[in-house]
């Protein structure tokens, strides 16, 4: 049977309501898919898409986290209340999509400023050992990114293009170094679209579906 959509009440920053999509399997589920959207970049932008609908065909619960965070408040917040901001949010994901029907296997795929997110989730309480993670676009330029992904090498995958300016070569041969899968899309950009070249474009998000399912069926139990 396929999935169906289900309500939670999810709660972030200042025990604010969280806007989000949660589909839940009919039968027991593969594990839990969790989905952290980038400044602007949301559940609807294909990157974020199309790694959702992966995961609910290969079995998974999926919660995704919709962005709000392009806005002039977060914005303007200092760095001290933004890092709070976005790592309650997170967490407050996490924990109601964990509540709703918990899961030995767990994969979250961060987008850019979700990739932030996902340091600070990893900060905190530990996360099931079969955890997979799925860095889209990540902010190398955050030292503490690095590390994290450092840390979870054998765990994740990290995907960038080579026209987004968060790309260096050696921070990614130090990444492929510790162990990480790499997935490197020659011309991309930061939201995935090799300029003047729609067939490129579309070919990325095929790339980083099926780099994506390559490496979760080669990590089936972490």
């Amino acid at each position: 049977m396929p999935s169906q959509r289900a309500e939670l009440d999810v709660r972030g920053y200042r025990n604010e309501p969280l806007e989000y999509r949660y589909r839940r399997q009919a039968d027991k589920p593969a594990g839990l898919g969790l989905l952290l959207p980038g400044m602007g970049y949301g559940l609807a932008h294909p990157g974020l898409r199309y790694s959702a609908l992966l995961l609910d065909e290969l079995g998974f619960d999926t919660f995704g986290l919709e962005t709000r965070y392009n806005s002039e408040t977060f914005k303007n917040a200092s760095d001290e209340e933004a890092l709070a901001w976005l790592g309650a949010d997170v967490a407050g994901a996490l924990a109601a999509a964990r509540a709703a029907r918990d899961s030995s296997r767990l994969c979250i795929v961060a987008k850019s400023l979700g990739t932030l997110g996902l340091h600070l989730l990893l900060s905190g309480e530990p996360l099931p050992p079969q955890t997979s993670l799925v860095w889209l676009t990540p902010l190398l330029q955050y030292p503490e990114v690095r590390e994290s992904i450092r840390q979870q090498a054998s765990h994740s995958l990290v995907v960038i293009g080579t026209a987004d300016p968060h790309y260096r070569k050696d921070w990614l041969d130090e990444l492929a170094a510790a162990g990480a899968t790499l997935l490197v899309l020659e011309g991309a950009d930061h939201v995935f679209e090799n300029t003047g070249d729609a067939l490129a474009s579309v070919g990325n998000l095929e790339q980083i579906v099926g780099g994506m399912k390559a490496f979760l069926q080669a990590h089936p139990g972490l």
